[in-house]
């Protein structure tokens, strides 16, 4: 594709009732869809083409989830819309007709742009800041899809980032892997918003 691709990223799943499968968890499950779907919508892909992109991002999943974890309780949010991000980057280069390597290159970068990411989910539920992590995810897949669209390679290759990960996911204390005890979870705000949900904290 010779023009940039378009990242319009218009999460619209919903409001056309499509069904949306944990892509790969829960929390992350907007992120893949919205880059496959604003892709088949810009270039008027074929539905046979978006598959066979799932294909690939589910490939990388697979490798992540062997490898590290899709789990923010085991390794944070960097686990959940850090490996989505990194699916749906593999997706859209397979879609934009882009090489494996450029694949691998744009794994690496969409994960590495995410690492330390922690999963703290306001009142432990998958809805703030998971919402707008989708959202930034997304994005970030297509500026590292489009970076190795351009020929540029990342420097550490995908299998030492998606290791990486792992390692950080270890040492990431346990208040910051969805616990709802840490992050934005902890702050006052966040602490209104439990007391909404489920009344006075004990």
């Amino acid at each position: 594709m010779e023009e940039p691709l378009s990242c319009t990223c218009s999460i619209r799943t919903e409001r056309s009732m499509g069904r949306i499968v944990a892509a790969p968890t829960a929390g992350s499950c907007g992120i893949v869809p919205a880059a496959v779907l604003t892709m088949q919508e810009q270039y008027q892909l074929t539905e046979e083409e978006c598959v066979m992109s799932l294909f690939t991002a589910s490939a990388v999943g697979m490798v992540i989830a062997n490898n590290a974890s899709l789990a923010g309780a085991q390794g944070g949010c960097q686990a959940e819309c850090g490996s989505a991000s990194a699916m749906a980057a593999a997706a859209i280069v397979e879609l934009a007709g882009g090489t494996p390597d450029m694949i691998q290159s744009a794994v690496a970068t969409a994960l590495k742009n995410i690492l330390g990411l922690v999963c703290d989910p306001v009142a432990g539920l998958v809805e703030i800041p998971c919402i707008k992590r989708n959202a930034s995810g997304v994005a970030g897949a297509f500026v590292a899809a489009e970076l190795a669209l351009a020929g540029i390679r990342s420097a550490i290759p995908a299998d030492e980032v998606i290791w990486t990960m792992k390692k950080v996911g270890d040492v990431m204390p346990t208040a910051l892997k969805e616990t709802a005890e840490g992050g934005l979870a902890a702050t006052p705000t966040g602490r209104k918003l439990h007391q909404q949900v489920f009344g006075e904290m004990k």
